[in-house]
């Protein structure tokens, strides 16, 4: 019994000292913070999506999807889960597509937030994807179709990844 608690002492000590590894200094926030806003600017932003909601089911965890704007392209990579009316046979590209963004509108809802509203069609299907970006670097994507219905998706601004015309 008492190696037992001698283990999981350990345990909790080894957990508390890994936590207080990986804090960041408000300096190192501040750089990130300044670096996402900087690619905002830009137009030349990445996020990196680790979660869906479809309009009806639950919500899941997904990795290995994105969302990148580069200039006036935009690169979606996005699962999708939902009922479409009018596809092509086999369900065309869906949400993983490349194209031109024909409409591009900026807002700041509130003081720790900027949305960016997008309007692009892949050929297919015409979307509307409304961005709204929190200074910590999360980010909500909601995503309206014209043939399908509409999804939300969250993740996180990669302040780091280079937009795909420099890699």
């Amino acid at each position: 019994m008492r190696k037992a608690i001698i283990i999981i002492l350990a345990a909790a000590a080894l957990a508390l000292c890994g936590c207080a590894a990986m804090r960041v200094t408000p300096e190192e926030r501040a750089a990130m913070e300044a670096k996402i806003q900087e690619n905002l600017d830009n137009r030349t932003f990445y996020i990196d999506v680790d979660q869906m909601n479809p309009r009806r089911g639950i919500s899941r965890h997904v990795s290995n999807y994105s969302l990148e704007v580069d200039g006036d392209n935009l690169i979606s990579s996005l699962p999708y889960v939902g009922q479409a009316w009018n596809l092509p046979y086999g369900g065309g590209k869906g949400m993983n597509f490349e194209s031109k963004i024909s409409e591009y509108i900026e807002s700041y809802p509130k003081a720790d937030r900027r949305q960016i509203t997008l309007a692009t069609n892949n050929g297919e299907d015409s979307f509307v994807f409304i961005i709204t970006v929190f200074t910590s670097g999360k980010a909500d994507i909601e995503v309206r179709s014209r043939n399908r219905e509409s999804i939300s998706y969250y993740g996180e601004v990669d302040p780091d990844r280079k937009p795909q015309s420099e890699r």
